[in-house]
């Protein structure tokens, strides 16, 4: 294991654990995770292999995001759940084996809308909803890449729903 493979591991994890549980309560650490996912993930569909430089764009799009949460107003809760559900969908799905073969991208559009329209009707359940989930997929994605050995399908599986249900009932029981 590379000192960059550890390095990218352990961030992916950080940030899944922070999206996790404070996902709600510390929305503008949601958003800079959000954004870091979605800079990291479409560095990583469109290039292969370019390592710390993919860490570092994710860095700066979630900056970039949990500072526009300050003048996006109420379309903030919105957008981001929007690209939360933009990341989220294809990595579910991936993850499942179930893209069907449509494009990534065309997943991603119908996950922005749908995060979208859940933050529309009940923002503080779809932000914990869209948090748990990100972070669970996050934390995942980093142990996969530290665990030598692929994980089996279903462990990957059922590791990913305890952790989306540690994080919803952890989150749904604090105050925001």
């Amino acid at each position: 294991m590379t000192a960059e493979t550890l390095l990218n591991a352990v961030v992916l994890i950080v940030l899944g654990a922070a999206a996790l549980f404070f996902g709600l309560r510390l929305f503008w650490l949601f958003a800079a995770v959000v954004g870091f996912a979605v800079g990291w993930w479409l560095v990583g569909l469109f290039f292969r292999d370019l390592g710390i430089l993919q860490l570092i764009i994710g860095v700066i799009v979630g900056l970039i995001l949990a500072g526009l949460t300050r003048w996006l107003g109420k379309w903030a809760i919105r957008i981001v759940a929007g690209l939360a559900g933009f990341v989220m969908l294809p990595l579910l799905l991936g993850n499942l084996g179930m893209l069907g073969g449509i494009s990534e991208l065309i997943w991603s559009v119908l996950g922005f809308v749908l995060g979208f329209a859940l933050a529309v009707f009940m923002a503080d359940w779809a932000l914990i909803i869209l948090s748990a989930l990100l972070g669970a997929g996050l934390i995942m994605s980093g142990a996969d890449q530290l665990v030598p050995v692929p994980i089996s399908q279903v462990l990957h599986l059922i590791l990913s729903f305890a952790l989306i249900i540690v994080g919803v009932l952890f989150q749904s029981r604090q105050k925001p």
